[in-house]
């Protein structure tokens, strides 16, 4: 079974990414899990799948307290992951539950957040909402950044990276979409940020491999890492 953002959106989720708290624990590296984060993966896989819309939210409000107290205890930290989409979190948490049905919900979050981390926003970053035709994406201007400049280094993208979305930057993603097979959408959307992800990529592979219903993916590039 394949589930769509569009099914995890309609359940009314709210998530923000960010990183695994690795400080807060004893000296050994124990810590208690408190509440819906102590449920066991297959607990959410659930509740998608039979669209118990309250349950859902529970555990994803929960996942947004945990994630929001991250990014305000972390150093240099504003946001630990690029991604804004609050119904992709919870499909790419959804991938890895899927994949280990008996790891506690929070173990999938942390998982994700870990391979997040190389691509976090270190300072305060205006959010871009970017629209062209029916696609649409939103990224902090840090990321837009980041990925003119890899895609300068394809040659693509003639300009300065300056995170700012115009017709130099809409025509460099179409020809990049258009170099990797994937809809030529023209702005910085879920799929294209993934490809300049390897790492989270390959989390998320692996877990398709364990679970093939948690959909394709495309292909990765290498590591591309750092913003």
């Amino acid at each position: 079974m394949k589930i769509s953002i569009r099914t995890i959106a309609a359940a009314g989720v709210l998530v923000l990414a960010a990183g695994h708290p690795a400080s807060a624990s004893d000296g050994k590296g124990n810590y208690i899990v408190r509440g819906i984060g102590a449920m066991q993966c297959a607990q959410y896989v659930g509740a998608i799948d039979g669209k118990d819309v309250d349950k859902v939210r529970s555990f994803l409000s929960w996942m947004d307290g945990y994630l929001t107290g991250i990014n305000a205890t972390q150093p240099s930290t504003y946001d630990v992951s690029p991604i804004t989409a609050t119904a992709l979190m919870g499909q790419y948490v959804l991938h890895l539950c899927r994949a280990e049905p008996k790891m506690l919900f929070e173990t999938a979050i942390g998982k994700l957040t870990v391979v997040l981390r190389p691509y976090k926003i270190n300072q305060e970053s205006q959010l871009v909402e970017i629209t062209v035709g029916d696609a649409n994406a939103a990224v902090r201007q840090a990321t837009l950044k980041w990925v003119q400049k890899k895609l300068k280094e394809r040659g693509l993208f003639k300009g300065e990276p300056d995170g700012l979305y115009g017709t130099s930057t809409r025509e460099a993603l179409t020809a990049f979409q258009k170099q990797m097979k994937i809809p030529e959408t023209g702005v910085p959307d879920d799929r294209t940020l993934l490809l300049f992800m390897p790492e989270v990529y390959n989390v998320l592979a692996k877990a398709a491999q364990s679970a093939p219903d948690t959909g394709d993916m495309p292909q990765p590039l290498q590591n591309d890492s750092g913003h």
